[in-house]
């Protein structure tokens, strides 16, 4: 995973403005587990910046998205992020919108084999995994 200071001199070297608010956003990111919406992180970042605004958040997670310095996850129509831009899984719970990251060292083997057989040149992936958590699979079985 990306530490804050990486982060920071990227963007600085392509000329972005870095402020305090755009500072803890992305700090944020790095030091939650969850995947957050930009709704959370706007709540998050306001304790301590109460004047940044929404549209802060959305222009950072914008550039940081368009940077690849997080990657967006659309969970029932609701844009998420999260900053382990490493090739890992995201399990999805359908029930509560709940997103565990996995790391899987097999992951590059699939990504071979799929090359290989399609003759595809891969550059990026994104795997998925829906299902219930433990807290809502009860609900279901």
């Amino acid at each position: 995973m990306q530490q804050i200071e990486e982060l920071v001199n990227s963007l600085r070297e392509e000329g972005f403005r870095i402020t305090p608010q755009r500072i803890a956003i992305v700090e944020y990111l790095l030091k939650t587990n969850d995947h957050p919406s930009a709704e959370h992180i706007h709540k998050i970042v306001q304790k301590k910046y109460p004047m940044v605004s929404l549209s802060t958040v959305y222009k950072t997670l914008d550039l940081l998205r368009e940077k690849k310095l997080v990657n967006e996850i659309k969970v029932e129509g609701e844009a998420r992020f999260d900053a382990h831009t490493d090739e890992h899984i995201n399990l999805i719970c359908m029930n509560c919108g709940k997103i565990e990251d996995v790391d899987e060292d097999s992951l590059r083997e699939i990504q071979t084999k799929a090359a290989r057989k399609s003759k595809y040149m891969i550059l990026k992936s994104n795997f998925e995994l829906l299902g219930y958590c433990n807290n809502c699979k009860s609900k279901f079985i």
